[in-house]
Parts: structure tokens; sequence; C-alpha cells
């Protein structure tokens, strides 16, 4: 009975001490790059006193996009149109494709400042509300936290601006000490 005991007793040992060091084997194993990306994304909303097809024009329009957004812009809104946008104080072009088009309701865009690797996506849609519109911008597919936080301080600023140009006809990139603005771009000179 003794010998059994102390058999049980090894083998319990031997086992624990085994199971262990398989614990401790699939822990280092988990330290490897995982297959799978983890993708972030944002997304903001603003009402603004408009009608949607007023407001999308500001989304299309060259023109209308330099009231607010970049200081040229080149856009030919249809899908799998190109854009280019430049910014004040920047000779970088930003430059992509429009991926959604649905004239007075949705804007895609690809989006990737000048030297990055990382190509986002933008998309802008349009929802009546009465006489008001709410503007639901998403950006999606960053890899890190603080790319995606620089995009939403941006792009929080840029939509307050696109409200402020509508309803009050004042542009707000005036009001920046330096009127440089990127949206996303680990350069930036502005950080929200």
């Amino acid at each position: 009975m003794r010998i059994r005991l102390i058999t049980l007793m090894l083998l319990w040992l031997l086992a624990t001490g085994f199971a262990t060091a398989q614990h401790t084997k699939r822990a280092a194993k988990s330290e490897e790059p995982s297959p799978v990306s983890v993708m972030r994304s944002a997304t903001l909303r603003v009402t603004i006193s408009s009608d949607a097809v007023s407001i999308f024009n500001y989304l299309s329009d060259p023109r209308k996009l330099e009231s607010w957004f970049p200081n040229q812009a080149i856009i030919n809104p249809q899908l799998g149109g190109q854009y280019h946008f430049r910014w004040t104080g920047s000779d970088d072009m930003w430059s992509g494709v429009v991926t959604e088009f649905i004239r007075g309701n949705t804007l895609g865009l690809t989006w990737q400042p000048p030297n990055e690797a990382v190509v986002t996506n933008v998309r802008i849609k349009l929802f009546p509300q009465g006489g008001q519109t709410a503007v639901e911008l998403s950006h999606s597919g960053f890899p890190t936290s603080e790319a995606l936080e620089k995009a939403v301080a941006s792009w929080k600023f840029y939509l307050e601006n696109l409200k402020s140009v509508i309803e009050l006809g004042v542009d707000k990139r005036e009001q920046l000490p330096h009127k440089t603005t990127h949206t996303t771009s680990a350069r930036s000179k502005r950080s929200g």
C-alpha cells in the first residue's frame, strides 16, 4: 500500500512538473507574431443645419472642399475617380481613389498620408433629419491606437469646421496658429 502511495505521488509530481513545463512552453510560443491583425476604426458624427444635397456638395465639389478642408482640391466625384489634396504649408500631395459615391448620400475614399505605408478608408454618409443633416464620418484600417487618435483629433476639427463654414460662414482654419493642417499624418504640425 505504501509503495502504491509513493508511486502515485511520484507520478503526480512528474505529471505536475510536465504540465508546468508544457505551460511554460506554450507561454513562450504565444510571444510569436500573430497571423491576426487588429484594425482600429472610429466613427464621428455632427449635425448640420442644412440639407443633404448642399452638404454633399461641400464633400465633392473642389471649390467647396477648399472652403473647409484642404487648401487645394482636385476630385473626380465618381466611383473609381481620383482625388488630390494639398494643405497650406506643405508641398506634399495627398492622393487616393473614390471607393463609394452615391450623390447626396455617401462618399468613400482611400486615405494615405504622404510617406506613410498604411492605406486606410474614409466613409462619409449623410442622414437627413428634417431641416438638418447628420454627417457621419467613419475612418477604418488603423494598425495602431496612436494613429487612430491623431486621425480622430483631425477629423473632429474638420467636421467642426464644416459645420462652422456651412452654418456661420466662418472658416476655423484661419484661427490656427500656423494655418497648417494635415489629417492623420504623423508629421502633422497640429495635434488637435
